[in-house]
């Protein structure tokens, strides 16, 4: 998952999972992305689904609308043909494997989105839930479209099919409070729905099950991000926690990649304004000079430190990776890289596949120590992981 976070990591348990292989076929995933709608417009974009709601079973068709609007602890129904039914929930499911539907917040200016698999959709606090169960597979698909995009070979897809993968079953339990597996924002693992792009499914289709794990077979967090600018970052820099497989390395391969480089220029006096903030005595101009031949935790002028993580989020920095220069009143950010840094490079694991490398080796290059089984034969435990 490329990961969005402030400057730690939170923690939080996962509970021994024994029935991994249960979820194989179908997992819950809250479509939070709607952005707390009030009211939906459901679309039958292909196939049939029957319509369970009261207890009472209707059949709706291909280029039927549905709409649902939240009225208090209910869900009012207003089908096609002019029904209207207030009921404690709408379950749509489908007839055809090959049914989807879309579904649009009514009260947002955005596009619909489309989704294969079954809906749910219930009264929650203030809004309406929604939750969309779909097969494991075709869920997977859509991450791997929206995390890695369309574009690069199938060894290039299998390395980002098995991270999505491993942190599905890593992390399966992290909404079940709220009454699904995960949620579809970058929150757990983004995705926007139904995904036909032909290189996915066959790098989904060749790793089906696999996931990876460490030397004693448990799952491990693989995080990724687009560009490294050279060097991956280890896990302690940027959330203090320290995991083995997540040392950093040496990345010749996204050097001339889109988001190798970048440049910020910021007036000295507010560079200044905001270190005075943090603790920052200022002596001199030069002491705000700072170097980055590898990557550093901390950035220092004079004997003050403070954490880079820091710096970028607040200042809305693309990477941690940079040095600075001086320039009149201007002190310019030289940076490399795009994202944590932390797992693997996207952009690097892409020109990597594009010279041959097969996904095992592009997954050994970038993660330290790991093996790919089945997901069948992973031992269950009590893992502390990530939480972002």
């Amino acid at each position: 998952m490329s990961i969005r976070c402030r400057n730690c990591i939170a923690l939080f348990v996962i509970l021994a999972v024994t029935n991994l292989n249960q979820l194989k076929a179908d997992i819950r995933i809250g479509l939070i992305s709607l952005d707390h709608p009030l009211s939906l417009t459901v679309n039958i974009c292909e196939g049939n689904y029957e319509m369970l709601t009261n207890g009472q079973h209707y059949y709706i068709h291909t280029d039927d609308n549905i709409l649902i609007a939240r009225a208090g602890n209910k869900v009012l129904i207003t089908t096609a043909s002019g029904n209207t039914i207030l009921s404690d929930s709408l379950v749509l499911r489908s007839v055809n494997p090959e049914a989807f539907f879309s579904i649009r917040n009514n009260f947002k200016e955005t596009d619909p989105r489309e989704y294969y698999g079954n809906l749910v959709v219930s009264s929650d606090i203030e809004s309406l839930m929604v939750i969309n169960i779909i097969d494991t597979e075709r869920y997977l698909s859509g991450v791997v479209l929206a995390e890695a995009g369309f574009r690069g070979n199938v060894e290039y897809f299998k390395t980002q099919a098995m991270l999505a993968r491993t942190y599905l079953y890593l992390n399966i339990n992290r909404h079940t409070l709220d009454g699904y597996n995960l949620c579809d924002n970058i929150h757990c693992q983004a995705y926007h729905g139904r995904a036909e792009v032909q290189v996915i499914s066959d790098a989904l289709n060749a790793t089906r099950d696999l996931v990876l794990v460490n030397a004693d077979s448990f799952l491990v967090f693989t995080p990724f991000h687009s560009n490294c600018g050279g060097q991956t970052q280890s896990s302690e820099n940027v959330w203090l926690t320290s995991m083995q497989h997540l040392s950093g390395v040496v990345d010749p391969y996204c050097s001339q990649s889109r988001n190798a480089r970048w440049v910020r220029e910021i007036e000295v006096e507010k560079w200044i304004s905001y270190l005075h903030e943090h603790g920052y005595r200022h002596l001199d101009n030069n002491e705000l000079l700072f170097k980055q031949l590898g990557r550093k935790r901390d950035y220092t002028a004079g004997s003050f430190s403070y954490p880079l993580i820091n710096l970028r989020q607040d200042w809305g920095l693309k990477s941690t990776f940079f040095s600075t220069r001086l320039e009149g009143n201007t002190i310019i950010l030289e940076g490399r890289g795009y994202g944590h840094g932390v797992g693997l490079c996207q952009e690097g694991a892409r020109v990597m596949s594009e010279r041959g490398f097969k996904m095992e080796q592009i997954i050994n290059f970038y993660f330290q120590g790991l093996r790919i089984i089945d997901v069948d034969d992973v031992k269950p435990s009590v893992e502390i992981s990530s939480a972002f």
